[in-house]
């Protein structure tokens, strides 16, 4: 099967019009024309209805069916390039939230050293729900991604690392900065700074949230953690973090909820399941692994 052809196909279904593929591949109408015949022979059905009267397509059932498939294989070996294009280049790109980079890669940099793995690594940081996109459309090779619950698609492998817990963060001037714990349902009068979409814990606020039977209020959004701590310390709302984003150094309070089945923060090593590591991807799990063992005393 051409892979040009698969292309036109794809590009067909988008636009519907024979001209408008044509142009944006710069070629011939009839050369569009003779690809979705080849097609419709090599699979032996028609997958287009032609309308001469009206200038227009309209796919069949098999035609729908097909570009499903199209665009699957197309998205693969997109994929299958970009990995063949990273063993050329010895490089391993990993996806670090910024909350897990930071927790993570001071610690074992100088392991990643100890091993010669430091020049061989791109990191890419974005929150865990943006990462795990890209580690499925094979813009990363790999990914520590937070989550509330397991990680199950099929098309990911994961290893989970590590639980953490949700915290409650207020500023020292707050009237719950005295207190060593607080229930969710306390804080349906409290406004709440929050971290964007991009990172699982709006997911977490919102299971909370639901358990409590509350809905407080969230007066700003962003991804910066540092801002957020910035307006907590100035008492300008609480927020919402894992156990790890907050240091003794910071100017904030950490307070533990003491709601029963509250969600916990899942740190995973995650790949692609149909991805093969190379011995320097393998030997970067591996660490990373070895690492979270011995700060978990196992």
């Amino acid at each position: 099967m051409n892979i040009k052809d698969l292309q036109y196909y794809q590009k067909l279904y988008q636009e519907k019009r024979y001209t408008k593929v044509a142009d944006y591949f710069h070629v011939s109408q009839p050369a569009i024309t003779a690809a979705i015949q080849r097609l419709e022979k090599e699979l032996g059905t028609q997958l287009i209805i032609r309308d001469q009267s009206h200038h227009e397509i309209r796919f069949t059932e098999s035609g729908r069916q097909f570009e499903r498939h199209a665009t699957q294989m197309l998205k693969e070996l997109d994929i299958a390039r970009q990995e063949i294009k990273a063993l050329k280049m010895e490089k391993v790109s990993i996806g670090l939230p910024p909350i897990i980079g930071n927790y993570y890669f001071p610690a074992i940099s100088s392991m990643l050293a100890k091993e010669h793995l430091l020049q061989n690594i791109n990191v890419y940081e974005d929150g865990s729900q943006s990462l795990f996109h890209k580690l499925l459309a094979g813009k990363i090779d790999m990914a520590l991604l937070g989550a509330i619950h397991p990680l199950e698609d099929e098309q990911i492998t994961n290893h989970l690392l590590a639980r953490k817990k949700f915290k409650i963060i207020v500023s020292p001037k707050h009237p719950l900065a005295t207190r060593k714990s607080v229930a969710f349902q306390e804080l349906k009068d409290e406004t709440f700074i929050q971290l964007s979409d991009h990172f699982i814990h709006p997911l977490a606020f919102e299971r909370l949230s639901k358990q409590a039977h509350i809905h407080p209020p969230v007066i700003y959004r962003t991804n910066d953690i540092q801002i957020i701590k910035g307006m907590v310390a100035e008492n300008v709302g609480i927020s919402f973090f894992t156990e790890i984003a907050v240091s003794d150094y910071d100017p904030v309070m950490a307070l533990p909820l003491s709601d029963p089945g509250q969600p916990e923060f899942l740190i995973s090593l995650a790949y692609r399941s149909n991805h093969i590591l190379t011995p320097l991807q393998q030997k970067l799990a591996d660490v990373l692994t070895k690492w979270e063992q011995r700060m978990n005393g196992s």
